[in-house]
């Protein structure tokens, strides 16, 4: 049985090489269409496969977050045979943009770190922890999207990789408010997880010494 939504485009808003996103009316609301892309150098029997089964596990990985109390947008409807997961718009800036325009962020960033918290206790990982992934509708609450790499875990490496990605994310783009910004989400964090959350900070220390090290592996070695 083919899908609905097969045909039917709305505006594109976002092309990626995993996903496209497009701007639709669902039943009079508007709301994202997210269809993951064909990839032809894959069989097609693998990548029917590959496209249903990471859908499929996007909506329930949005579901988890949505029940540890984290703001995402609402799921409305998901075809994982045609790799379309329909959700609730969420209109507004991402906090990349907001933070770039030199805008008091720190209360946003502090909110992120206590919604991640939540996620990290429920055993949701998000797997692309960045201000690119988060929607801020009227400057006050951030929504967390984009969850195809997400994963359920416990493990602290997994948490500590969560938190790195952040903290990378912050010092390739606003390298000169890294301090302010990850102190504030690091704040929040605590606020939820405790003592955990030394446990995993101290991860996070370890995941970057590796990454040293091996940036100075490669260094020697060219």
């Amino acid at each position: 049985m083919k899908s609905i939504y097969l045909g039917f485009r709305g505006e594109l808003i976002k092309k990626g090489a995993e996903a496209e996103l497009y701007l639709v009316d669902f039943l009079g609301v508007p709301a994202v269409l997210k269809q993951r892309v064909s990839k032809p150098y894959r069989a097609k029997e693998l990548d029917d496969y590959v496209r249903r089964v990471r859908t499929a596990h996007e909506a329930t990985m949005m579901f988890h977050a949505r029940v540890s109390g984290v703001p995402v947008p609402a799921i409305y409807d998901v075809d994982p045979n045609e790799g379309i997961i329909i959700m609730e718009y969420i209109p507004g800036a991402t906090l990349r943009e907001l933070t770039a325009r030199g805008l008091n962020v720190s209360p946003l960033f502090r909110l992120v770190g206590e919604y991640v918290g939540k996620m990290h206790c429920n055993g949701v990982v998000h797997g692309d922890l960045t201000p690119a992934n988060m929607v801020v509708p009227g400057l006050e609450k951030p929504f967390m999207i984009d969850f195809g790499l997400a994963e359920r875990s416990r493990e602290l490496e997994a948490m500590g990789t969560d938190i790195h990605l952040m903290l990378r994310a912050l010092e390739s783009t606003y390298y000169h408010r890294v301090k302010e910004l990850f102190s504030a989400f690091i704040e929040g964090y605590r606020t939820i997880m405790g003592k955990e959350a030394e446990m995993v900070i101290k991860k996070v220390r370890e995941i970057r010494r590796r990454g040293r090290y091996v940036e100075e592996r490669r260094a020697k070695i060219h």
